[in-house]
């Protein structure tokens, strides 16, 4: 089980940052596509991630999209933007591992 745990959190650490981009961290706060976009590929990553692991089902891809739109937009659209950099961003990426952690205990 402690071997999942570390693929979950490598794919989420993989698809939020370096596969995000700088013009997706930009733009997601400003335009739908970004987020959406962004989002997607994240799900992509975590639903192949679950795949190689066996739990995998279409449910749980909507779930991950639909989360991290949720999520991504609350942070990107903060009026403290000194939070949203720190402890918002702590927020975001706990809310976003815990989602996986669930998908994958589910």
């Amino acid at each position: 089980m402690i071997e999942n745990i570390l693929w979950i959190l490598l794919a989420h650490y993989v698809a939020d940052y370096p596969l995000q981009g700088d013009f997706l961290a930009q733009t997601k706060g400003k335009y739908w596509y970004s987020l959406f976009v962004h989002s997607v590929i994240y799900s992509l990553v975590l639903a192949l991630t679950l795949k190689l692991l066996g739990v995998f089902a279409i449910w749980k891809v909507v779930v991950l999209i639909l989360s991290h739109i949720i999520i991504d937009y609350k942070k990107a659209n903060a009026m403290n933007k000194e939070k949203a950099l720190t402890s918002y961003l702590y927020i975001d990426q706990s809310l976003h591992i815990l989602i996986a952690f669930l998908l994958l205990l589910y």
